[in-house]
C-alpha cells in the first residue's frame, strides 16, 4: 500500500511540475471554486482547463429559457445554461467515462438563482433532465453520487427542493444553516459574503479577531460534515495562504490561473 501511494504521488509530481496542457491530462483541484467564470472569454472551458472542481453561473428566467448574467439587463439569448454550461460539461463527462477529468474527483456545479425562484427552479429541472444520469441525487432519504452535484444558490425555493423524494439538487447554506443544523444531505456547503464577517483586507497580518471567527465558522462546519466557501473574499496570495491552511474547502476567485498556481504549488510542497 505504502509502495503504490508513492508510486502515485511521483507521478502526480511529474504532470504537476510539467504543467502538461489541459488536452493531455488534467489535475483536479479540489479547493478551487471559479466564481461567475460565465464573465471571461471561454465560459466553463477555462475553469476545467485548470483543472477547477467547482464552478457557478448565475441564471434568469428569460422568455422561456434560463440565461446566464449576474444582472438582468447583461442577459443575451445566446448565452443560456444549456449552451454556456450544461452542454460543454456534459460533453467531458462522456468522453472521460463519467467522469469530468480523466482523474476521478468530485465536481459541484453552483447555480445562483437570480430571478423569481419558484418558475426558475422548475425550468432548471426540465433543463436537467437529459443529464440525471450523471447527477448525484437523493431517492427516498438514500444519496447516489454522481459525476457532478449541483447546488442551487441565490433565490433558493428552499421548502420546495427539501420536499422532493427524489431530487438532483442541494443548497448553499448560510452561516445560520451552522446553528439550525439542517441535513448535510440538504445543505452540504456554508457560503458566505466575506466583508459581512471580516474586516481584513487580505493585505498584511490578519487580525486575530478575524482569525478566531474564521477558524470557528470552519470547525463548525466540518464538525456537521459541511464544505466552507466566502465569495468577496480578497484575492491575495495572502489571503489565500490563511484560506488553505485553516480549512477552507472551496476557495473562490475571479482569478482561476493563478488560484490554479497557487494550488499547484501547494501539492507539489506536499509531496517533495
Amino acid at each position: 500500500m505504502y509502495y503504490k501511494r508513492i508510486v502515485y504521488l511521483s507521478i502526480l509530481f511529474v504532470l504537476i511540475s510539467l504543467d502538461i496542457h489541459p488536452d493531455a491530462h488534467i489535475i483536479p483541484l479540489k479547493n478551487a471554486h471559479s466564481h461567475n467564470d460565465y464573465l471571461r472569454k471561454q465560459p466553463l472551458l477555462e475553469a476545467l482547463s485548470y483543472g477547477f472542481c467547482s464552478v457557478e453561473a448565475d441564471i434568469h428566467i428569460v422568455n422561456g429559457d434560463l440565461l446566464v448574467a449576474h444582472d438582468l439587463h447583461q442577459c443575451k439569448p445566446d448565452k443560456n445554461l444549456i449552451n454556456l454550461y450544461l452542454k460543454p460539461l456534459f460533453k467531458y463527462i462522456k468522453e472521460n467515462s463519467g467522469n469530468v477529468f480523466s482523474v476521478p474527483s468530485e465536481f459541484w456545479l453552483l447555480i445562483d438563482i437570480k430571478s423569481e425562484p419558484e418558475s426558475t427552479y422548475a425550468l432548471l429541472k426540465e433543463q436537467l433532465k437529459p443529464y440525471t444520469p450523471y447527477l448525484t441525487y437523493i431517492e427516498n432519504g438514500k444519496k447516489v453520487n454522481g459525476a457532478v452535484t449541483v447546488v442551487i444558490s441565490g433565490n433558493v425555493p428552499r421548502e420546495t427542493i427539501k420536499n422532493e423524494k427524489q431530487r438532483y439538487v442541494f443548497i448553499d447554506g448560510r452561516l445560520g444553516d451552522l446553528d439550525n443544523n439542517p441535513p448535510t444531505d440538504l445543505v452540504p456547503w456554508i457560503s458566505n459574503s466575506w466583508s459581512s464577517i471580516f474586516s481584513w483586507s487580505g493585505k498584511g497580518k490578519m487580525p486575530e479577531q478575524d482569525l478566531v471567527k474564521l477558524r470557528e465558522i470552519v470547525s463548525r462546519a466540518h464538525q456537521q460534515g459541511r464544505k466552507v466557501r466566502f465569495w468577496g473574499a480578497p484575492q491575495t496570495q495572502e489571503c489565500w495562504e490563511i484560506l488553505y491552511n485553516v480549512g477552507v474547502d472551496l476557495i473562490n476567485t475571479d482569478f482561476p490561473k493563478r488560484l490554479a498556481e497557487f494550488l499547484k504549488d501547494k501539492m507539489r510542497k506536499s509531496i517533495s
